[in-house]
């Protein structure tokens, strides 16, 4: 579903106005997120320990705040769908975000796909944890990214607006939740109080002439 959240009108020729799509949709197949929830917390450590040398923990974690051993910080080294091509629960997944990404772009930019590629990463944010507000991009070629959360949890991610982050939009964060969203949208999450796991996997898409592609990413659309 499209929501759109827009400015009120600037009744002023310098007052801000802004006009930011979003799409959210629910991933219809609980057994699926709950595979792909498993896999992640199963392949956590592998993962960290492969990327955990120096010249890895040096490159920070995104601006999330989560540190250089947290699997976040490890999504420059790894695109989770390519991890797991041959599982069909992350096959699923992967089908179900390309067609909710074409159904935002007919709703909001009248079909105009473009030839883009995908990059994706996990995040395993445990009790007294929280995402830091930080941005996916913000440069000439930004484009879209997602997320998705593997369970039911209490908190929320909140998205600020671009001119002033007293203004701020929520969504819950619910099992197989999905939201895409342009990637210069600041967004973070407040801490995480559950005595389980806070799952989620996340997405850039990057368009064709983008060199800010890591060497991980898979071709996403191709028009």
């Amino acid at each position: 579903m499209l929501q759109t959240w827009k400015s009120a009108h600037p009744q002023t020729e310098f007052a801000p106005s802004w006009n930011i799509p979003f799409w959210n949709a629910t991933y219809p197949n609980p057994a699926d997120i709950d595979f792909a929830r498993e896999w992640i917390i199963n392949n956590e450590k592998k993962i960290v320990d492969q990327f955990n040398e120096p010249f890895h923990r040096t490159h920070g974690d995104g601006g999330t705040g989560l540190g250089s051993d947290s699997l976040t910080s490890k999504y420059p080294y790894f695109n989770l769908f390519k991890l797991t091509r041959d599982l069909p629960a992350f096959k699923n997944i992967f089908s179900f975000i390309k067609g909710q990404y074409i159904k935002f772009i007919d709703e909001q930019s009248n079909g105009r796909t473009r030839n883009c590629v995908f990059v994706s990463w996990a995040n395993v944010v445990r009790t007294g944890q929280e995402f830091d507000v930080h941005d996916h991009g913000s440069g000439e070629y930004a484009y879209l990214s997602g997320n998705m959360h593997l369970d039911n949890y209490k908190t929320s991610t909140l998205y600020y607006c671009p001119f002033n982050e007293k203004n701020v939009k929520s969504f819950d964060n619910v099992k197989g939740g999905l939201t895409i969203f342009p990637s210069y949208v600041k967004h973070g999450v407040k801490k995480h109080s559950e005595n389980k796991e806070r799952v989620s996997l996340a997405f850039d898409l990057y368009v064709e002439g983008d060199k800010f592609t890591n060497g991980n990413e898979i071709e996403f659309i191709k028009v």
